[in-house]
């Protein structure tokens, strides 16, 4: 064990070896230097009682100050990160999926409970989809292509009679936009009756849909939902006049073609389920709001991974890591040191628009978003840590380089190890919400 000495200035030294006993003069201090160390040069002890001269020096003093203050600004910008994230996560989580600010909402229903209710009449729907394409997450729209067919009794076919009303248009799609662009024809001309009594029409459709709700909080590892909204059209047939209720055909048959997937998502789940939505208003005619019985088939879609981390995390984490990289440069380089975060900032900032080109605009930031945010604040605070060591290298005295050098590595270290931890724990965050 290496025993210190205590000298008159309150400086301590460990006994060194100079390969005999003797003495040596190190600063203002005599000490008797004694064999026990082979290994330890003499000029560690010097580079010691140096250390402790520049730390309690005036530039050293400030040097500390500087220390000090920028590592207080990186600790509050990663805590102004922590506290968006924690805040805008905990509103996304409080916000329902399914509200519809403007009054209408496609909310599941049991069919059996509508079917109890007085004058309640059944009409068996189904539904199947041949085609997808033209997703487009920027204007919440695709285009569908497929059948959908439904049954209904006698009693029902009567009603439509008494009110003139076709078979055909009786059920509509609810969510589909540009009707002069929409292609929706009968197999038949007119329905076919059944053996067991009932009636049957099918039809063929080709129509730009609309996306009633999309979650891109996971964006780009996210799952879509593409809907086909079958509803009742007229008013006479509403839930509070004729009720008229679709049950989904859920018998043993595919509802989606293996052939209808979009290129970079894969087909995950497909559903018909009973919906009902109901609308804020009552036409002016004082006869209440009505509520319409419907049927959804709504097909999943979830990106694949491999293609969303190249196109849109590599290229980040690229710029991300050149700019974390940068205070690996010696302090000294102060001119090189400074162009490099300044530099990458403005990459991120094209960066994330070209992607932002591509999705809505949205009231809550993507799993991407919280990325080019912990992205944005590295790069500021590097451009920080670089001007105050710059700053301080300058106006450190000629003896005091080296040691200033020192300083400004470890602080450029300590950047370095708290920005990786704090966009991992941002990143968590934002996953798991």
């Amino acid at each position: 064990m290496i025993k210190p000495l205590f000298c008159r200035n309150q400086a301590w030294f460990p006994r060194v070896s100079l390969g005999y006993e003797g003495s040596a003069k190190i600063g203002a201090c005599n000490h008797k230097l004694i064999l026990h160390t082979p290994q330890r040069p003499l000029r560690r002890a010097r580079a010691r009682f140096l250390r402790w001269h520049f730390w309690r020096a005036p530039f050293g003093r400030e040097l500390r100050q500087g220390a000090r203050t920028a590592s207080k600004v990186l600790f509050s910008a990663l805590c102004v990160v922590l506290m968006l994230s924690i805040h805008g996560l905990s509103r996304d989580a409080s916000a329902s999926p399914e509200l519809n600010r403007n009054g209408t909402t496609y909310v599941p229903v049991n069919t059996a409970e509508l079917l109890s209710k007085p004058k309640a009449i059944g009409v068996k729907v189904g539904a199947y989809l041949d085609h997808l394409h033209d997703l487009s997450l920027q204007n919440r729209r695709f285009v569908g292509e497929g059948f959908y067919w439904f049954e209904w009794p006698q009693a029902l076919q009567d009603k439509l009679e008494s009110n003139k009303i076709e078979s055909g248009s009786m059920i509509s799609i609810a969510n589909q936009l540009d009707t002069w662009d929409r292609d929706i024809e009968g197999l038949n001309d007119e329905p076919t009756r059944l053996p067991n009594g009932n009636y049957y029409q099918q039809l063929r459709f080709s129509a730009n849909l609309y996306m009633p709700e999309i979650n891109l909080r996971r964006f780009p590892f996210t799952s879509i939902q593409l809907p086909v909204i079958l509803e009742t059209y007229d008013d006479t047939l509403a839930i509070e006049n004729d009720n008229l209720v679709l049950v989904p055909d859920v018998r043993e048959n595919a509802v989606v073609s293996p052939s209808a997937g979009i290129n970079g998502y894969n087909i995950i789940a497909a559903s018909l389920r009973s919906t009902v939505r109901t609308l804020g208003t009552d036409w002016g005619l004082n006869e209440g709001k009505l509520s319409y019985s419907g049927v959804a088939l709504t097909v999943t879609l979830r990106s694949s991974p491999l293609p969303s981390i190249l196109k849109y995390f590599l290229p980040l984490f690229i710029v991300v890591g050149i700019v974390l990289l940068a205070p690996s440069l010696e302090g000294e380089l102060g001119d090189i040191r400074l162009a490099i975060p300044s530099t990458g900032l403005l990459t991120l900032i094209f960066l994330q628009q070209a992607y932002q080109a591509e999705i809505p605009q949205l009231d809550y930031l993507t799993f991407l978003d919280w990325f080019y945010a912990c992205g944005y604040v590295i790069a500021i605070g590097t451009f920080v840590l670089f001007v105050w060591g710059t700053n301080f290298y300058q106006t450190a005295p000629k003896d005091g380089k080296e040691q200033a050098l020192v300083t400004i590595n470890k602080a450029d270290f300590v950047f370095q190890l708290s920005a990786i931890v704090g966009t991992v724990i941002v990143g968590l965050l934002a996953w798991v919400a």
